[in-house]
């Protein structure tokens, strides 16, 4: 791989480092440390897939835009340029050739309908009187002859249902003058003092919606008599066509090598990743790749159905590990970066399982010796 150091200027780097840790010793002379390579490695591809369909439709009115679109004979075979991103998803529409046509709407007569709640009248019946909301058309509309016309008789006045008698008895002569005060002169029979200041003793007001004629302006037509055709919106037409739609959707897929999960962001950040972008179905990968990392990546190469773009990025870092012999306890990482060879330091493995292991068994006797403490409190 092109940048790749020698490991002699990969045990120099180490060794440079580990002096600054106080680690002494020449890391070139034989027997002082063990290197051993291992390539990085990142791969992600991102392809176009594309869908092609066809499908009535039917839309109110004249759509002139439709017009506007381009058109196609076959869908199959109808040519169309893959995406110049595969990473950007897109959609196109079309008209078939000759397909493009409006209708007259069969459900109404140019767009508008007779009016169903009035039946084409234009208005709605409606009572010409309403109950008086005062006496409530009641007995109390006039205390002389209760809204009849007729005066009253010797005989006590009849309750009104729900309520005793004493609570409804009519006024007669004695009653004060404030009690009288609110009252005017029935229009029925006459007698001042005794009606409903709102009805006049007449029981009933007249409408105030259809003002006594009977009819009220119909609401769901305004009082035009017809109605718009909400299918066809009012238009009486319809525009007619079979669309054909091309989709570019993205897809992606990734494999990576990374090596030791706490070596990601060091080389990420700083290491000299050689980089190879594919494009093309044809494109090869370099030849310096070992036959496990082919291994990995080739199948995600097989060209898909319905390809149509693809960008395939592949990105790889040499990685040196060396095992100082002076410092059994750590690795040695070593790798390219934009300004020569950067070094990192790591405890092993088997450091890391060790310490592990230790934190493990104390919590466990901490564990006991609480249990055994509470058990000798009891």
């Amino acid at each position: 791989m092109a940048g790749r150091p020698s490991d002699t200027e990969i045990l120099e780097a180490v060794e440079a480092h580990a002096g600054r840790r106080g680690v002494a010793g020449r890391l070139t002379d034989p027997g002082a440390a063990a290197l051993t390579w291992t390539i990085l490695l990142d791969f992600r591809i991102v392809r176009s897939l594309e869908t092609r369909g066809e499908r009535p439709m039917r839309e109110p009115g004249s759509r002139d835009d439709i017009a506007n679109r381009p058109t196609y004979t076959v869908l199959d075979s109808h040519p169309v340029p893959p995406p110049d991103d595969p990473e950007q998803a897109r959609s196109m529409l079309l008209v078939r050739e000759g397909s493009l046509d409006e209708e007259r709407c069969p459900d109404c007569d140019g767009g508008t309908n007779k009016c169903g709640p009035c039946r084409g009248r234009g208005v709605l019946d409606c009572p010409r009187f309403v109950d008086c909301p005062v006496c409530e058309a009641g007995p109390d509309a006039c205390w002389e002859c209760e809204g009849t016309g007729r005066p009253r008789s010797r005989k006590p006045p009849r309750p009104r249902a729900g309520t005793n008698a004493a609570d409804r008895a009519r006024p007669r002569a004695g009653t004060s003058a404030a009690d009288r005060a609110a009252r005017v002169r029935c229009a029925r029979c006459r007698i001042d003092d005794v009606a409903c200041p709102k009805c006049r003793g007449r029981r009933q007001l007249d409408c105030p919606d259809c003002r006594k004629s009977g009819q009220v302006e119909c609401t769901a037509c305004s009082g035009t008599k017809r109605v718009t055709h909400p299918e066809c919106r009012g238009t009486g037409r319809f525009t007619v066509w079979t669309e054909g739609w091309i989709r570019h959707t993205p897809h992606r897929a990734r494999e990576r090598r990374p090596g030791r999960a706490d070596l990601r962001r060091a080389t990420g950040n700083t290491g000299d990743w050689h980089e190879n972008v594919l494009c093309r179905t044809t494109d090869k990968l370099p030849d310096d790749l070992d036959e496990s990392d082919e291994a990995l990546i080739a199948p995600h190469l097989t060209p898909r159905k319905n390809e149509v773009a693809r960008r395939a990025t592949l990105r790889r870092l040499p990685l040196a590990q060396v095992r100082v012999h002076a410092d059994p306890h750590r690795d040695y990482f070593a790798f390219p970066s934009r300004t020569g060879i950067e070094v990192v330091s790591r405890p092993t493995s088997e450091r890391v399982r060790y310490f592990a292991a230790v934190a493990t068994v104390s919590v466990v006797l901490v564990t006991l010796a609480a249990v055994l403490a509470v058990a000798l409190l009891r």
